[in-house]
Parts: C-alpha cells; sequence; structure tokens
C-alpha cells in the first residue's frame, strides 16, 4: 500500500493549503518519514499526516472544480 505524508499549512483563519511532501510503500517508512518532516519544520501553522493512498486512484474533476480552475471542456486521455 502507499502512504502519503501531507503537509497542511494554515494561518490564523485562512484557507489550509494541503500539500504531498513525501509518499512511501510502509507504514514504518511513513511514520519515519513523518517525524523527520515535523522536526524540520516545526511551526505552530504547520503539521503533517499520513494518508493511505488508493491503489488506483482516479482523478474525477467535480463541477466546482472545473469552475474554480476554468476548466470550459472534457479533456479525454
Amino acid at each position: 500500500m502507499v502512504y502519503l505524508i501531507v503537509r497542511k499549512y494554515q494561518y490564523k483563519d485562512t484557507t489550509p493549503d494541503y500539500r504531498v511532501a513525501k509518499w512511501s510503500n510502509t507504514i514504518k517508512e511513513a511514520n519515519q518519514y513523518l517525524s523527520a518532516l515535523s522536526l524540520l519544520e516545526n511551526g505552530e501553522h504547520t503539521m503533517f499526516f499520513i494518508v493511505p493512498a488508493q491503489e488506483n486512484p482516479a482523478l474525477i474533476l467535480t463541477e466546482e472544480v472545473k469552475k474554480e480552475n476554468g476548466v470550459s471542456e472534457e479533456i479525454v486521455f
């Protein structure tokens, strides 16, 4: 299984920003990354957490995301 180490940054009442900081194939390795990243970025506005990723993730754009990002037509791969 793949594990994502997600970085969340939120300053006061602003909208939180989520980014994938690292990924790993084992929970042990994910915990090591989590510990290291937490020590390196020890700020009160930043936190890290582990999220198990789906094996076959699919990107599905909702109408809300399409409008927000200016996507006007469907892209076929």
